[in-house]
């Protein structure tokens, strides 16, 4: 009996020693750790090494941000690089927003692999439940945008193939630059003006049809302040494994002109030729056909762009940009003032259907996949910028279809029961107290 008692004992110290957390995995952070607040690495899902059955993403930066209560199941499950995302929402930690998206500056990145695109209009990434955090990818135009808060956007195209399997990083600075990065590479830069002031639930994915995507999420940082282009290339490489390409990816206008606007037969609001954008300018840039008259505007002019030609041209209402075969013949003229890839068009934007205020923006893709709005504003990242060419039209009275500048977050309501259903449930409950009772006394009868 006493060697048995000996056996379990030394058993039990052995289990014991091996419980210890010493003895289980170490975590290398090699990423950047000055300004770090949470770390998800999708190898070592756990402060003890990689678990395939946890529901909760542990924070490896020391400061206890962990992702909980994960509903692991057809649609997320754990890969061994990774967690598997297909069309639902994660809820991140409060403290997330409150310590770092609601300050004065932070950095924001995030690696996906094998993206496959479900939405109808957007892939979201991250977001925040008010919209003024929203990280995601516009279907209509391919466009990389991170929407903050009412400051200017910073966008870039050929999105899935830029994100996939890389580092795609956010910066803020209250005062200073937003900037978009990948693998390290910023690509477009803005200003701001104003903080965040994001709201929780904050996450990342999206469970709505029209926002939703399927990927492996192979990594999430957090930064309570802006990295340099070098450090967020150094984390790149960290996250690839090995040395990331650089990526060049600005435009440089050469020159760009409106020429004149056209509708209802009627050239530049009757006021003869000239400057087409100086027109609209007369008209505080909008076209006026509540009356129901106009069916087609017509843009007139040219842009061009140095070494980059140009793919398509189209505008843009809302959510949707339309293409079509809206270039014609470019003469002498044009390519001595826009440059050897410049281009003359004329874009006829249809207006049947449209009701209300609506913003319509000429676009021009280029064959590098940047999609580039010509309404006048430059990006710190562009050199030179196009005419403004974008205008409002009125169309007839009636709801006017939604602009899509963000994608939107649907918050959940709770439903009350009515009360029928209410006295249905109290009279469900007492007569289960009342068998609960019956059964209890006829157990003490015994």
């Amino acid at each position: 009996m006493k060697k048995v008692l000996a056996f379990v004992t030394v058993a039990v110290l052995l289990l014991g020693l091996f419980a210890v957390p010493g003895f289980a995995a170490e975590y290398d952070n090699k990423y950047v750790k000055d300004g770090l607040v949470a770390l998800y690495d999708g190898t070592f899902n756990t402060r003890n090494g990689q678990d395939l059955s946890t529901d909760v993403w542990e924070d490896l930066s020391g400061n206890g941000l962990d992702i909980e209560g994960i509903e692991l199941g057809d649609n997320i499950y754990w890969e061994a690089d990774g967690l598997h995302v297909s069309a639902c929402k994660i809820i991140l930690p409060t403290d997330l927003v409150d310590d770092v998206i609601d300050t004065d500056e932070y950095t924001v990145e995030y690696f996906i692999k094998d993206l496959e695109v479900t939405g109808t209009s957007f892939a979201t990434f991250i977001n925040s439940t008010n919209d003024n955090f929203a990280l995601f990818i516009r279907n209509s135009d391919g466009n990389i945008e991170f929407k903050n808060a009412t400051n200017p956007r910073p966008k870039a195209g050929k999105g899935v193939e830029l994100v996939n399997g890389h580092t795609l990083a956010v910066t803020h600075k209250t005062g200073g630059d937003i900037c978009i990065a990948i693998d390290g590479s910023i690509l477009s830069t803005t200003k701001s003006s104003v903080e965040t002031n994001a709201n929780t639930p904050f996450f990342i994915g999206h469970d709505n049809a029209s926002k939703s995507y399927n990927a492996t999420i192979v990594g999430l940082r957090f930064y309570n302040r802006v990295l340099s282009a070098d450090e967020l290339k150094a984390n790149a490489e960290v996250a690839a494994g090995g040395a990331v390409e650089e990526i060049t990816y600005d435009y440089k206008v050469h020159s760009s002109s409106l020429d004149s606007v056209k509708f209802n037969d009627i050239l530049n609001f009757g006021e003869g030729d000239g400057n087409g954008s100086a027109k609209l300018d007369n008209h505080d840039r909008t076209i006026d056909g509540s009356d129901g008259s106009i069916s087609v505007i017509e843009v007139k002019g040219w842009v061009g762009f140095d070494g980059d030609q140009i793919d398509q041209l189209g505008y843009k209402v809302g959510d949707q940009v339309f293409y079509g075969d809206f270039k014609t013949n470019t003469e002498d003229a044009v390519l001595n003032a826009g440059g050897p890839d410049a281009t003359r068009f004329v874009i006829k934007v249809d207006t049947t259907g449209l009701t209300g205020s609506n913003l319509i923006v000429p676009v021009a893709k280029l064959a590098s996949g940047v999609v580039v709005n010509m309404d006048g504003v430059e990006l710190e990242t562009a050199l030179g910028k196009t005419v403004n060419m974008s205008f409002t039209y009125v169309g007839p009275e009636g709801t006017a279809p939604q602009t899509g500048e963000q994608p939107t977050t649907e918050v959940p309501q709770t439903e009350v029961p009515q009360t029928g259903d209410l006295s249905a449930v109290m009279i469900a409950l007492v007569l289960f107290l009342a068998i609960s009772a019956a059964v209890l006394l006829k157990k003490r009868a015994f």
